[in-house]
């Protein structure tokens, strides 16, 4: 199911000499990220996603857009391979996808993985409760000189192990997000044209079914 690819989801240069983290150790660093997001109201931006598949010794890739908007509103609109969309409103998550002509409808406290998710993009202001944190390398830069950061999940996560996410120095802000799964795959998130505050409206994140648009609810849920 595509809701995968959300989940693998899931926020929001010069090459730098290790001597450039003399001042930005790994506390400032979190600190300073955690601090960006929890000042953020809203955030948008455009998405490429490739994810590796072992078993099907192929690699998936889409593209999109996303916005989030506090509390919990999100969209994610994938422009190829299809047209689907992700929205949440906070209480409810839709699944649509316009070649099936099939919306999956949930409440988006019984979805999987959904908080910690969410959270990488929307919140990371609850990065030190959510996630056990690291430099990704000793130096914790990558070729771009981003900060490169391991989190680990402090409860286990049923979608993925670990997340690796790249920073800009400068604004803060996720650029990038490797997530890795159980079975060795590996999906990579890029994030370009990134905006925030720009006063997004909560009716983005309302999910009006089409005509002749079929509505599952999964009976575990929707009884």
């Amino acid at each position: 199911m595509k809701l995968i690819i959300f989940i693998l989801a899931a926020a929001f240069l010069l090459s730098v000499p290790h001597a450039a983290l003399a001042d930005d150790g790994l506390e400032s660093v979190v600190d300073k990220v955690q601090k960006k997001y929890e000042q953020i109201s809203d955030f948008h931006a455009d998405f490429s996603q490739e994810a590796e598949v072992k078993a099907l010794n192929k690699v998936q890739k889409a593209q999109g857009e996303v916005w989030f908007k506090k509390p919990g509103k999100m969209r994610w609109n994938y422009h190829a391979p299809a047209e689907d969309e992700i929205v949440s409103d906070g209480n409810t998550l839709w699944y649509y996808s316009q070649e099936e002509k099939q919306v999956i409808e949930s409440p988006l406290s019984k979805v999987s993985d959904t908080e910690t998710t969410s959270t990488l993009l929307s919140g990371l202001g609850k990065i030190k409760e959510l996630f056990d944190v690291s430099f990704a390398k000793a130096e914790g830069l990558d070729g771009a000189g981003s900060y490169l950061l391991d989190l680990k999940p402090k409860t286990e996560e049923e979608g993925y192990n670990k997340v690796t996410i790249a920073v800009d120095k400068n604004t803060m802000l996720v650029n990038t997000m490797y997530l890795y799964d159980p079975y060795g795959n590996l999906t990579t998130v890029n994030l370009t044209d990134i905006s925030v505050d720009k006063g997004v409206p909560d009716s983005l994140f309302v999910f009006n079914v089409p005509d002749g648009v079929e509505v599952i609810k999964p009976p575990s849920i929707g009884q």
